[in-house]
């Protein structure tokens, strides 16, 4: 066992390679940060949340740079809309954050949040659904094989009407498109994320495919790179606040590092209508974990006003008491021995449970989506070595 300073947890160091692969391969392929699957897993395994998060943001970085290499060779990386992009997503993070801190001095913020978060993602889930069903429809009857539906009505409506100067062309995604509607875009999606306090990547993804019409792939690569620039900075606003855990970030980051190679690869053996599908099935797992984390919330409800009380009387205030509240030992002391509230502790139990079997489910989840991915990966590796073998041996009897 590991003994992690900040947060005082003990842990074991294999789980922590086990996650940083599976957000490795998983981000590859995605182009996501991975906050969906690291942040609920670390908490799985008696993280506090927010040291879940910090720790996330901290290995992020160094995943997005891998990844990005590889995509970058695959020829999927836009840098001049990625870049574009950043100048409003900046903005758009710390508009979220003054939000996010808005509702939390009304109280309101974690429902709100988790509402949202719920609305996106099975919005997504649907949507994209709904796209591969239709795409499969339409194959029967052309008899022809979709392999990506690149632009919607909104995108081609955003480059023509919002045609406004100076305008760039991008030739990986092959659009012409307003700098303007790419920095909206970012202030936009860096907005949404700063109030869910995510990286973004599961809103920037769908918004350069469906608002700016960028090609699955590339709106993958995209992304990624981006990324590594947003969670550097999250990563190093959080290790400001001593809220990383910087061994755990390390050792997930050794796994990220070799996964993010398998996914990043695997974009090259599968269409971006498989991309879009097993994106909407992440979607689906990660809007239940969400729906979980609310109900869970209900019995947090029951104790929470009237712990804070009792930990203020004893000294403990302000945000280490928020914290606290995440431990089962202390709290089992306190509601029990100190407050003598037996019906805290039974709905504290009652919460924590249904909030750790949202963290398994994503985390069984993020598994086999892992697994699904590296199949599809050394599937096509031998179907393209097959296809290789075959043409030399046509070159052979045909010389």
């Amino acid at each position: 066992m590991m003994h992690m300073p900040m947060s005082g947890v003990e842990m074991a160091w294999w789980p922590l390679v086990l996650i940083g692969f599976s957000v490795g391969v998983i981000g590859g392929y995605f182009g996501l940060g991975g906050a969906w699957l690291v942040t609920p897993a670390l908490n799985l395994f008696g993280f506090p949340m927010v040291y879940a998060v910090g720790t996330d943001m901290a290995h992020v970085a160094g995943k997005s740079v891998v990844s990005t290499f590889r995509h970058w060779r695959f020829g999927h990386v836009s840098v001049i809309i990625a870049m574009t992009m950043l100048i409003g997503t900046f903005s758009g993070v710390e508009m979220g954050a003054q939000a996010l801190m808005a509702l939390n001095r009304a109280g309101l913020a974690g429902p709100v949040v988790r509402y949202i978060y719920m609305l996106l993602l099975f919005s997504m889930f649907f949507f994209m659904l709904k796209e591969y069903l239709n795409a499969k429809k339409t194959e029967k009857v052309t008899g022809k094989e979709v392999k990506d539906l690149v632009g919607t009505k909104l995108s081609s409506w955003i480059q023509k009407n919002l045609d406004v100067w100076p305008v760039i062309y991008c030739t990986k995604a092959r659009i012409r498109i307003s700098v303007w509607a790419l920095i909206f875009l970012g202030i936009f999606t860096g907005f949404v994320a700063g109030i869910l306090g995510v990286g973004g990547g599961i809103l920037r993804v769908p918004a350069l495919i469906y608002l700016v019409g960028v090609p699955t792939k590339v709106a993958v690569g995209t992304d990624l790179f981006e990324v590594m620039f947003s969670g550097a900075y999250g990563g190093f606003t959080y290790g400001a606040k001593g809220m990383v855990e910087l061994v755990a970030a390390t050792i997930m980051l050794c796994g990220a590092a070799v996964g993010a190679q398998f996914g990043t690869i695997c974009t090259k053996y599968v269409y971006g209508l498989t991309i879009r599908l097993v994106y909407a099935i992440a979607c689906f797992f990660a809007f239940t974990s969400v729906v979980l984390k609310q109900l869970a919330s209900n019995y947090v409800k029951v104790y929470e006003k009237g712990m804070l009380e009792v930990l203020a009387a004893d000294g403990i205030t302000g945000a280490k008491a928020k914290m606290m509240l995440q431990y089962p030992e202390p709290m089992q002391n306190y509601m029990i021995n100190v407050a003598n509230r037996p019906d805290w502790w039974q709905a504290f139990q009652t919460g924590y449970t249904i909030n750790m079997i949202g963290c398994a489910i994503i985390l069984t989840a993020a598994c086999g989506i892992c697994a699904l991915i590296l199949y599809m990966l050394f599937t096509g590796i031998a179907k393209e070595r097959r296809e290789k073998r075959d043409m030399e041996q046509q070159a052979r009897s045909g010389a």
